[in-house]
């Protein structure tokens, strides 16, 4: 098996890279545009946001590291770094969030829905793919010849 060329890491990484811009812009959304008397505030809307957009992000980048075969057939070695990678990064976030956006604050339960909906995006990978991160289907057909 020969080694991906840079094209093709290039393009396999694109789409956790494009998941990570989306997530830095929703955390530099103003607080201002949301009442603390909403709805919005009372049922913690926001924090199924982070869920769900952790899980995207934890998901792409379990795909891009398959595809790469990073750490492959070390399949809890490869999600305890993304678990680490997506936790950190929605840590770091946080405290960004507090510190530098106005009316925005850094909020701990914001950092367990994220890291909450990175270990979802584990079961989501399962779920479409049979098998966890970091292992490549035994029944996988593959239709492309510059793959294999």
């Amino acid at each position: 098996m020969s080694r991906p060329t840079a094209i093709r890491v290039y393009r396999t990484l694109t789409p956790p890279f494009i998941m990570a811009v989306f997530v830095v812009g929703i955390h530099l959304l103003p607080g201002s545009d949301v009442d603390s008397s909403s709805w919005w505030s009372m049922f913690h809307i926001d924090k199924i946001f982070h869920v769900i957009a952790f899980v995207f992000l934890s998901l792409s980048l379990s795909i891009a590291f398959t595809k790469l075969r990073l750490y492959l057939d070390k399949v809890t070695i490869l999600m305890i770094i993304i678990l680490v990678s997506c936790t950190g990064f929605g840590t770091i976030l946080e405290i960004l969030q507090g510190e530098l956006m106005v009316e925005r604050t850094a909020d701990f339960l914001d950092i367990v829905a994220d890291c909450a909906g990175s270990a979802l995006g584990f079961i989501v990978f399962r779920g479409l793919y049979g098998v966890f991160p970091g292992q490549i289907p035994t029944d996988l057909v593959i239709s492309n010849s510059r793959i294999a």
